[in-house]
């Protein structure tokens, strides 16, 4: 019996989904391939086999007339070039990755061809806002799929409630790689750095954020740090919301950042904010943001909100403090009462950096998701 696993994607692979190339890169009873549409950050994120349709040789007949039916909406690529791998390589194991591509390869599952379906935020949320069908092709993925795995209970619950049947459902954390991130631990003697990250859209609370900082630290030795582009908000926007509160100058925009640069924001910080809460649009972190994985193996303290999976991943108290979503005031509190006491933050830094490394870390994380692969054959 073979062990091979296809890794589903639409893009391979956006700065934000790094956790999908992290059990990429770290099978070891398993030989994974990926299978997309598009392809991006290759250069970051070096893996083969790849199976990307736009990364096909232009002198290839396949990529002309998969391409000129998906043109004219008589067929989309996954109805084409998907079943053409499935077909050449015959894995044992389909790995969609977010809820709509586990519904494409739904009709492929085979009794000895298993598919498993990760579910990250939006597809639980804002795409079964604004897609109509959204629930009825979900029934179809809950009834012929394997596995739905989710990043922690809150998540699980609203799997369950779109009609996943609790026995398929289980939790596989999101992995990080810790032995890439050498922990430092805060140094306020200088002045407090802190660190916002994410697109600027609403789900990630950065006018709260912002208005909760200024409220916080009205010293000029205290400075905020945002790494992140436009989605909802443009930057203007933002910088409007710190010139209004008087610390606009205590403010930076970094704009999106290479991996490495960013994860050099996260080292150099003293604390993490990160104001999540639900969008009106239904928008929802599906788990909770990998920049807090990161930040607590980094040895910081973590400010945060009660919204999704956090407190799955943060221990309020312990390696970070939590409030309600929305909440300026408790955020501004927050703040405070983290950065009144030194010897408190660099605590709270060090039980993030045990947490993650039992929790999160890519080596403990990678067996236990093929040991359920094992489970489903």
């Amino acid at each position: 019996m073979s062990n091979d696993v296809g890794h589903f994607v639409s893009n391979y692979l956006p700065i934000t989904e790094t956790f999908i190339y992290q059990y990429l890169t770290n099978h070891e009873r398993y030989e994974p391939f990926v299978c997309g549409t598009f392809s991006e950050n290759v250069d970051l994120f070096e893996f083969s086999p790849r199976e990307i349709f736009m990364e096909l040789p232009r002198w290839n007949p396949r990529f002309w007339t998969y391409g000129a039916l998906a043109k004219l909406g008589v067929k989309d690529i996954r109805d084409t070039y998907y079943p053409r791998v499935l077909e050449r390589r015959d894995p044992d194991i389909m790995h969609a990755h977010f809820g709509p591509m586990g519904v494409d390869l739904a009709p492929y599952q085979r009794d000895n061809r298993k598919l498993v379906t990760s579910f990250y935020g939006y597809d639980a949320s804002r795409f079964v806002q604004q897609e109509a069908d959204a629930r009825e092709q979900y029934q179809t993925l809950f009834d012929q799929g394997d596995l739905v795995l989710v990043e922690g209970p809150a998540m699980a619950e609203k799997v369950e409630e779109l009609g996943c049947p609790r026995s398929k459902i289980g939790i596989q954390r999101i992995a990080i790689n810790t032995s890439r991130i050498t922990p430092q631990y805060p140094d306020v003697d200088g002045g407090i750095r802190v660190l916002m990250v994410g697109r600027f859209v609403q789900k990630k609370g950065m006018p709260d954020g912002i208005k909760a900082f200024a409220n916080a630290f009205k010293r000029n030795d205290a400075e905020l740090r945002i790494v992140g582009g436009p989605g909802t908000y443009k930057q203007k926007q933002l910088q409007k919301i710190a010139r209004d509160a008087n610390i606009e100058d205590s403010v930076t925009f970094t704009g999106f950042l290479e991996y490495d640069d960013y994860l050099r924001e996260v080292h150099e910080c003293d604390l993490l904010l990160a104001p999540s809460k639900l969008a009106d649009s239904g928008d929802s972190e599906g788990g909770a943001p990998t920049v807090l994985l990161e930040a607590q193996a980094s040895g910081k303290p973590v400010v945060s909100t009660t919204h999704a999976d956090i407190p799955y991943v943060v221990e309020d108290g312990e390696t970070g403090i939590l409030v309600e979503p929305g909440d300026v005031t408790a955020l501004s509190e927050a703040l405070t009462s983290c950065t009144a006491d030194p010897e408190k933050m660099e605590e709270m830094g060090r039980a993030g950096v045990k947490r993650m490394a039992e929790r999160h870390d890519i080596g403990v994380l990678a067996p236990k998701l093929e040991q359920r692969y094992d489970e489903l054959r």
